[in-house]
């Protein structure tokens, strides 16, 4: 990406925002997690522990605090490096978010062991343009690894959804 190339990416995508709002949320999950079960709350716990660290660091590589560039260098956050040689468009990023949803959605109807490699699969096939055959390797490798990790080497009961789950949407 050429430096005048730089100046071309929204201010909404280059200011603070994007990150703070991205804080908003993780703490908003991790406040959630608060109302949960010991056990039901570690890994999404983690997880938005984790999204709080990398949001502050995102913030802090976006300012002129003393550091910064460090933490810019160091995360790879500038708007100059070769990951970030593109200027996604509003509606690609609305796209991306639908992506998100999408995953939930399933997760919430038919469970995670289902809706994982159904995801992957079509993301595989519909986002990265890839064959049918290739996008049903993928959705294979993924249930194969849930089932061999979650269900048979911790004999974890991934969430099956809310048709499979005793009291539906009353059990959440």
């Amino acid at each position: 990406m050429q430096d005048a190339d730089t100046q071309d990416a929204p201010r909404a995508v280059t200011s603070i925002w994007p990150a703070v709002v991205l804080l908003g949320v993780a703490v908003a999950a991790w406040l959630t997690t608060r109302g949960y079960s010991p056990t039901s709350a570690r890994f999404p716990g983690m997880v938005a522990a984790a999204m709080i660290v990398l949001a502050l660091l995102d913030i802090w590589s976006r300012t002129s605090l003393p550091g910064a560039r460090i933490v810019e260098t160091f995360g790879g956050t500038s708007f100059r490096r070769r990951e970030m040689m593109h200027n996604p468009t509003f509606l690609n990023q609305l796209e991306c978010v639908g992506w998100i949803a999408l995953a939930f959605a399933l997760m919430a109807g038919v469970g995670i062991l289902a809706a994982s490699p159904i995801f992957c699969a079509a993301f595989v096939r519909l986002r990265g343009k890839r064959t049918l055959a290739v996008a049903g390797l993928v959705g294979l490798l993924v249930l194969g690894f849930q089932v061999a990790v979650f269900e048979w080497a911790l004999d974890y009961e991934l969430y099956r959804g809310l048709p499979f789950t005793k009291g539906g949407l009353k059990a959440w």
